[in-house]
C-alpha cells in the first residue's frame, strides 16, 4: 500500500525528514514567502531522493497553499485510490475534506505532527515484570474490544455502497480511521475478530458486512 505524506510547510515549518518511514512519498508544499531552507533540511531532503517532491506555490493569497494540497491530493487518489494519504498540517480547515473523502472510501487523514502521522512502535513489553505483562495483556484485550466497537460504529455510519470491498482496502481505511494508533498487525487482528464475531464474512476475496 503506497503511503503519501503531503506537507503544509507554511503551517508546519519544522519537519524532521530523517524520521519519515522508508517508502513514503513526500509532496512538500512551499509557500510563496518561503525563499530558503536550512542546510540540514536540504541534506535530509536529498537523502529521500525521488520520494521528495518539492512543490512551489507561486502566488500568494488566503488558503492558496491549501487549495494546491487539495488538488494534488485529488490527483494522487485518482491514480492510487488505495493509497494511505496523510496531510501534515495543524490547519483544521482540512478536516471537512478529510471526512468527506473518508466517507467516499478513501484512506485519508490529517496529522499535526510527524509522530502523529507515523507513531513510533513501542517495544518495551518484553522487558516488563510478569504482573505488568499480565496487566498489559488485560488492557490489550479491553483495547481490542473497544477497537472492535469503534470500528463497527464507524462502518455502520458509512454509506453501505462506500464500504471497502476488499480486505486490503478495509485495512487501509481502519489504519486511517484510528489515525495510525493501530499497527498493521493489530488492524489485521481486528479484521479477523470482526470475521470471527460474524460481523463480516469473506467469500472469494470479497467482504460482506453482516450489520
Amino acid at each position: 500500500m503506497q503511503q503519501i505524506l503531503l506537507v503544509d510547510f507554511e503551517n508546519v515549518p519544522k519537519v524532521d525528514l530523517g524520521a519519515v518511514p522508508a517508502g513514503v512519498v513526500v509532496p512538500f508544499f512551499f509557500g510563496a514567502a518561503q525563499k530558503s531552507v536550512p542546510t540540514d533540511f536540504l541534506k535530509a531532503a536529498l537523502k529521500l531522493g525521488e520520494r521528495f517532491l518539492p512543490i512551489d506555490i507561486a502566488g500568494a493569497g488566503r488558503n492558496a497553499l491549501d487549495f494546491h494540497i487539495a488538488f494534488y491530493l485529488g490527483e494522487y487518489l485518482a491514480t492510487h485510490p488505495n493509497a494511505h494519504c496523510v496531510i501534515l498540517s495543524r490547519d483544521k480547515g482540512f478536516d471537512p475534506l478529510v471526512r468527506h473523502l473518508q466517507l467516499r472510501g478513501f484512506a485519508v487523514r490529517r496529522a499535526a505532527t510527524l509522530d502523529e502521522a507515523f507513531p513510533p512502535a513501542a517495544s518495551t513489553a518484553a522487558a516488563a515484570p510478569a504482573r505488568t505483562r499480565t496487566q498489559a495483556a488485560s488492557n490489550a484485550r479491553r483495547g481490542a474490544t473497544a477497537s472492535v466497537e469503534n470500528a463497527l460504529s464507524w462502518l455502520a455510519g458509512m454509506d453501505k455502497g462506500k464500504r471497502p470491498k476488499k480486505r486490503a482496502a478495509l485495512a487501509a481505511h481502519l489504519h486511517s480511521h484510528f489515525a495510525g494508533r493501530l499497527s498493521a498487525a493489530e488492524v489485521a487482528r481486528l479484521i479477523e475478530r470482526l470475521i470471527s464475531d460474524q460481523r463480516l464474512s469473506e467469500t472469494a476475496g470479497k467482504l460482506q458486512y453482516l450489520f
